[in-house]
């Protein structure tokens, strides 16, 4: 009942948030999708965060540990926070040209720079496909934790969380959804606070809780980790892979585009990479933890080992941790969902019917929820494990489209061919290498993506600009 009651407060307070937010929101795209640029340090921060921050943070790195041990936090922690690289690299030109140009989405600033409609469709097309998935495991999260607390089964509570998530979107736009992300932000860091903090006291303190965990699976504690995960090629990969996804995820690309100044960009470089390193450990301890505890999980049940042991050995605050892991999820969702709508209404041609952007956005908000749901509810199979899930989907398609971003807003020669080769070529390496048709000696398919990515880029580039020369002499 408590949890109960916790959650249904927590889903008022993002209404009301919401509600508020669509009181200050003006009638123009700018307003709506980008809260007119207007997010302070504070603001840009804890939205970055909270959107960067789901349901594998909660429940995929301890489920992840579980499994392989302490190398999850390598992998995890120091490689997100290594994203902030391209706070600076990516994100202020992103900044720059999106106040000077009026730039509302991702692919706009690509086709635009290329003076390509074709390559913003393409842009845009692999954006939308791929983050999908991860839209779609928020709510597949969201139902997990809400069946560990309540007598329903996953699918209920995940219809029910994409319910509340895109009413909360449909009135508030960008700046409900930064907002909510300051609270939900708040609360989750809070939440695994407690968490990893009680759990630590009720099993002896951190010494003696991994003393025990070590006694019975110290594989997990040396590389290669648990099941023999983490071999240099993996972990290599890793460590690249968050560097080229992350900005690329369209929640986080859009959310450059909001700051009010080139400072609030850098404040948030700064601090982004501390929170990471430091909240990222406290999931991957309670996960190797688990086995110290006596905690004894299938292969398919391992997401849900932070909550068990919450539950276990932290109930006081089991409530409270479960409404924060809602919180991490929910916070990405709807900047997703957000971003996912701005991205169809201002990239697909809506202009020819002379409908409002903002109204055509608001539509799509409503549509990519029911197909979400439709998603979940269709037979979706939790045990392929959420980090599984993203790794194979999500992020490697993602980070293909990075050689192009990087090539429209630093390498002038680059040409509209050499990135709509890229992003072709480097997508299907990543299904070669994914289903083996193609051995990847070790690595990621996504890295062997991004590397056919930038080697097509500059190969086509180069070609183009070779045979236009010729062409010309002749």
């Amino acid at each position: 009942m408590d949890f109960f009651i916790m959650v249904v407060v927590y889903f008022v307070v993002l209404l009301l948030l919401g509600f508020l937010a669509y009181k200050k929101t003006g009638k123009t795209p700018e307003d709506y999708f980008l809260a007119n640029r207007s997010f302070g340090s504070i603001v840009l921060f804890f939205t970055l965060i909270a959107t960067n921050f789901s349901a594998f943070t909660f429940l995929g790195f301890a489920g992840n540990a579980y499994k392989t041990g302490f190398g999850q936090y390598g992998i995890m922690g120091f490689g997100t926070a290594m994203m902030a690289i391209m706070f600076y690299i990516i994100g202020r030109k992103v900044w720059r040209l999106g106040k000077e140009k009026k730039y509302i989405t991702p692919p706009e600033l690509i086709g635009d720079r290329f003076n390509s409609y074709g390559l913003r469709l393409l842009f845009m097309g692999v954006m939308v496909i791929f983050t999908i998935p991860y839209l779609a495991v928020q709510a597949i999260g969201a139902g997990i934790i809400i069946q560990s607390m309540a007598n329903i089964g996953w699918q209920v509570g995940a219809v029910i969380t994409m319910i509340i998530i895109m009413f909360y979107v449909l009135f508030g736009g960008m700046r409900g959804s930064g907002w909510t992300d300051i609270i939900q932000g708040i609360v989750m860091i809070l939440a695994m606070l407690f968490a990893v903090v009680l759990i630590a006291i009720n099993l002896g303190g951190f010494e003696a809780a991994n003393i025990a965990a070590y006694n019975v699976k110290p594989e997990l504690f040396t590389r290669p980790g648990g099941k023999g995960v983490f071999l240099p090629q993996i972990w290599f990969s890793f460590m690249l892979l968050w560097v080229f996804a992350d900005p690329m995820f369209p929640q986080i690309f859009s959310r450059f585009y909001t700051a009010k100044n080139e400072k609030s960009l850098k404040t948030s470089m700064i601090f982004y990479p501390v929170v990471v390193s430091f909240l990222f450990l406290f999931p991957v301890l309670i996960g190797v933890w688990a086995h110290g505890a006596g905690v004894i999980l299938l292969e398919g049940e391992y997401d849900t080992v932070l909550p068990l042991m919450v539950k276990k050995f932290a109930p006081s605050v089991y409530g409270f941790v479960m409404v924060g892991a809602l919180a991490a999820l929910m916070s990405t969702a709807d900047s997703q969902l957000l971003s996912l709508s701005t991205i169809l209404a201002r990239d697909l041609p809506f202009k020819k019917f002379k409908i409002s952007e903002i109204i055509v956005g608001k539509i799509l908000v409503m549509a990519l929820s029911v197909f979400t749901i439709l998603y979940v509810v269709s037979g979706y199979n939790p045990k392929a494990g959420i980090m599984g899930t993203l790794v194979s989907t999500t992020f490697s398609g993602l980070a293909v489209l990075c050689p192009t971003a990087i090539a429209a807003l630093y390498w002038k020669k680059a040409t509209k061919y050499g990135c709509i080769g890229s992003i072709i070529l480097g997508e299907l390496s990543v299904f070669l290498f994914q289903f083996n048709i193609i051995q990847g000696f070790g690595f990621l398919p996504a890295i062997w993506g991004v590397l056919v990515s930038f080697l097509a880029l500059i190969f086509i580039s180069y070609l183009e600009k070779w045979v236009t020369t010729v062409q010309y002499h002749t």
